[in-house]
């Protein structure tokens, strides 16, 4: 749907789509430092939380109220879901929700690049446990054929875990990441009716550690409605 179609029936799409646009260039320009793990800090996630716990329950005691921090924030190798929910809740921003979702799977998998897929190419969102600058997370746009060449399967709906297939652009896929894993994850989550993201992890030379797919996929089914409310939310303030 082009502009010069723009009338008062397309306003809210157009608008919708306009707010995609800048959410990646905004993310493209925080400078949060992805060098290290690509997400926002944690901490400040944990905190809005905090607050928002101590607003709705202001009689609570202490005791309590440290019951409610620590649930709040994310514990390296432990992901209960009523925590995942809290953080998620608590993030304010798409590259935000990106991060938090980077960071949880890290915990389970420990090498994750989030590719926020629109227009038939995939661009890196975010990042956790990759050693990849910002200038080359940023820089990496690939063909959503790619996909295929991993997989060897269309890669719509269903997740993946397998050892990848190395034939099309896999291979310099790999060289970006510095290692051809013998054993990756790729997990599509839904943004939007045009956008979705595609998680994908692996652990280095190493096979993927046993965890529970179904558990990760709820936590990026989760990250998608957050980040499509977030930014309907964005649309409705620019209409």
């Amino acid at each position: 749907m082009s502009a010069d179609r723009f009338d008062e029936k397309t306003r809210p799409y157009d608008n919708y789509l306009k707010v995609v646009r800048e959410e990646i260039q905004i993310c493209k320009g925080t400078g949060y430092d992805r060098e290290k793990t690509a997400v926002v800090p944690m901490a400040e996630i944990a905190r809005r939380e905090e607050e928002r716990l101590r607003s709705q329950q202001p009689q609570q005691d202490e005791n309590t109220l440290e019951i409610a921090r620590e649930d709040a924030r994310v514990r390296r190798g432990v992901i209960p879901i009523g925590e995942i929910l809290d953080v998620l809740r608590a993030a304010a921003t798409v590259e935000e929700v990106a991060g938090v979702l980077a960071e949880m799977v890290a915990n389970v998998v420990p090498r994750v690049l989030l590719f926020w897929e629109r227009g038939g190419t995939l661009y890196g969102f975010a990042s956790s446990g990759m050693g990849l600058s910002e200038v080359k997370l940023l820089t990496i746009e690939i063909p959503r054929r790619m996909l295929w060449d991993l997989t060897g399967t269309v890669f719509e709906l269903d997740s993946f875990r397998g050892a990848p297939r190395l034939v099309g652009q896999a291979p310099e896929f790999f060289a970006v990441l510095g290692v051809v894993p013998p054993e990756i994850l790729l997990i599509p989550v839904q943004v939007t009716s045009l956008d979705r993201w595609v998680l994908y992890a692996d652990a280095g030379s190493e096979s993927l550690p046993d965890f529970e797919m179904r558990l990760l996929e709820v936590i990026a089914s989760r990250a998608g409605a957050r980040a499509d409310l977030l930014l309907e939310r964005a649309a409705g303030r620019s209409i």
